[in-house]
């Protein structure tokens, strides 16, 4: 197959965010696809990277075989609402613009969120007439709009009516989670049109072997049971309660346990003021790191946190940071219901508190620090779901399957 496929938000292993479009697309090319790639240029955020990268407005690069479109539409997670409204347009104008001066492909993949990068997507399948696959990876407008960054009543109407129409045209659509297919389900997507394709355990990189042993002590962390968060520090992600349970273990009196958040975003210069003016000493914000460097953080820690904000929305996530703990074989504390809590309770591979209850997280950090055997289990067990199930590759071979069955379609 030619496959077209547009994702915004593509990163390799030398950046810190997800990598999702590229471990499926170089996998889609290592079974013999060939794959085009539009997607902003953030390359000058990858670590080794030296120098301006080439072109101003619009450069191509081959990626391991993927033939990326780079297109130059500024954009960051701390843009306030109008803006990066505004920067989701030019994209989505951008790269509807890019996919019809391409060749003609099989199908048209597009990647949301933004829910407006479909519109790139339906235009450009429809103009070469090919099948339009499109892929939820957030229920947009559904989790904005309960988040509160969107209240606007027109613009919700018209997200709302764009998200039916994209829908309704889409010859298959891709979701992450049983939350999200269950909530489509509901609403009348007939089920043989869904495709669940989770995100997936890179099992190469993060390994139970693949251990920073100077982490520790670079952060005075020795003896320490050390719980770690990775990722995005923004309103969705609730971590005021890393805050609150790091309070809750010092009035206590428990000083095992050591909790340490890497990411960055909009809520991580309050987070941090919080935590200088409580002066918890068992919390650090670190930056982000790339993927690769992050590997040997996560082998570093007892067990992983896995936080979102209290809104039932959130249930229907499928986190990056879950899943690379599998890999890790480290047991995921998360906070999310629904198919979280039941992959990690009946896998027996981590532990779920109640989302913003800082309490029951500080409760479930001491015990697990305190039964060693416990948490050793569960990381084994961590490590085989993760292989079982939730393998790149098994994911890579579900896309290739759905993208040729509406090809065929």
């Amino acid at each position: 197959m030619d496959v077209l496929y547009f994702h915004q938000y593509f990163a390799t292993r030398r950046r810190s965010t997800a990598t999702r479009s590229y471990e499926l697309a170089r996998r889609l090319v290592e079974r013999g696809h060939k794959v085009t790639i539009v997607s902003r240029d953030t390359r000058r955020l990858e670590a080794g990277r030296d120098g301006r990268p080439a072109g101003r407005l619009v450069a191509r690069e081959q990626v391991d075989g993927i033939d990326v479109l780079f297109l130059n539409v500024p954009y960051a997670n701390r843009y306030p609402t109008p803006l990066r409204l505004a920067s989701f347009t030019a994209f989505t104008v951008a790269a509807g613009v890019a996919g019809a001066l391409e060749r003609k492909p099989d199908v048209v993949y597009a990647s949301s969120t933004p829910l407006t990068i479909g519109i790139a997507g339906l235009a450009t399948a429809r103009l070469k007439r090919v099948p339009f696959v499109f892929e939820i990876r957030d229920l947009w407008p559904a989790v904005p709009v309960e988040l509160g960054a969107l209240r606007s009543r027109p613009a919700v109407r018209s997200a709302e009516w764009l998200e039916r129409r994209l829908y309704r045209r889409a010859a298959k659509i891709v979701v992450l989670s049983e939350g999200a297919q269950e909530d489509l389900e509901r609403r009348g997507i007939p089920s043989e049109k869904l495709s669940l394709i989770p995100n997936a355990a890179d099992l190469d990189v993060f390994r139970p072997d693949a251990v920073d042993e100077s982490f520790r002590a670079r952060h005075g962390l020795d003896g320490k049971f050390l719980a770690v968060y990775a990722g995005a520090i923004g309103r969705a992600n609730g971590l005021d309660q890393l805050v609150d349970a790091a309070e809750a273990l010092r009035r206590r009196g428990d000083d095992r346990v050591a909790i340490v958040a890497l990411g960055d975003g909009g809520e991580r210069p309050r987070l941090e003021e919080r935590a200088r003016a409580l002066a918890l000493d068992n919390l650090r914000f670190l930056p982000p790191v790339p993927k690769e460097k992050l590997a040997g953080i996560v082998g570093a820690a007892d067990v992983t946190l896995t936080i979102f904000a209290p809104y039932p929305i959130l249930e229907t996530n499928s986190p990056n940071k879950f899943f690379d703990s599998l890999a890790a074989g480290k047991p995921a504390v998360v906070n999310l219901a629904g198919w979280m809590r039941r992959l990690v309770e009946e896998n027996d591979a981590g532990a779920w508190v109640p989302a913003g209850e800082s309490e029951a997280l500080a409760w479930a950090l001491s015990a697990l620090a305190g039964d060693r055997e416990r948490v050793e289990r569960m990381g084994r067990n961590a490590r085989a779901l993760a292989e079982r199930e939730f393998s790149r590759d098994l994911m890579a071979d579900r896309l290739a399957r759905t993208l040729e069955e509406a090809v065929a379609g």
